[in-house]
């Protein structure tokens, strides 16, 4: 139950470093955002993007919260593929980081 715990902090760790990073480069004029659900927010209101992107976050990861305990095997495989895909996400903002420093 501990490493189902431990990675919902670790996920949320990075859906926020993925929200930070993504609002800098919308900011900046340096990206546009690749998921067309965040996009139809991003369009109508930045407010609008942070809060469903936040709202939507919180609803998923309540909902595996809620059942943590009748599928433990199955929300912690949930979880480490979540954290696998924000990995390669944060790995992309590095990425664009770097990039963007040294040209």
């Amino acid at each position: 139950m501990r490493k189902v715990i431990k990675l919902t902090y670790t996920l949320v760790i990075f859906i926020l470093i993925d929200l930070t990073a993504t609002i800098f480069w919308l900011a900046n004029g340096l990206a546009s955002e690749a998921n067309p659900v965040m996009a139809y927010f991003l369009d109508i209101s930045p407010l609008l993007f942070v809060i469903a992107k936040l709202g939507l976050s919180a609803l998923g990861i309540w909902i595996l919260y809620y059942f943590r305990k009748r599928f433990t095997s199955i929300i912690f495989q949930i979880l480490l593929l979540l954290n696998l895909v924000y990995i390669v996400i944060s790995i992309y903002h590095l990425y664009g980081v770097l990039f963007f420093l040294f040209n």
